[in-house]
């Protein structure tokens, strides 16, 4: 089961990554800060719980990481609006 959960977030994260980069492309658009948030929750959101899947991480720590990096993406998310 744990293979599968993580097989799942690894094409999560794929998915998410290529999908960004091909609607960039697509739509002829540059990278900006929304672009560069997206792209750190899809990638950072998933390679955190395979860390903490794996037990390379521990529970505190995961916790940790994960605030830290969503409080990281998000930071300033008003100021653009």
């Amino acid at each position: 089961m744990k293979n599968i959960i993580e097989g799942a977030m690894l094409v999560i994260a794929a998915v998410g990554a290529i999908a960004g980069i091909y609607n960039r492309i697509k739509l002829d658009k540059g990278i900006g800060i929304r672009f560069i948030q997206y792209l750190g929750l899809t990638l950072l959101v998933p390679i955190i719980a395979i860390l903490s899947l794996e037990g390379r991480i521990s529970q505190e720590m995961t916790g940790a990481v994960a605030a830290t990096a969503v409080g990281a993406v998000l930071a300033g998310i008003g100021k653009d609006e």
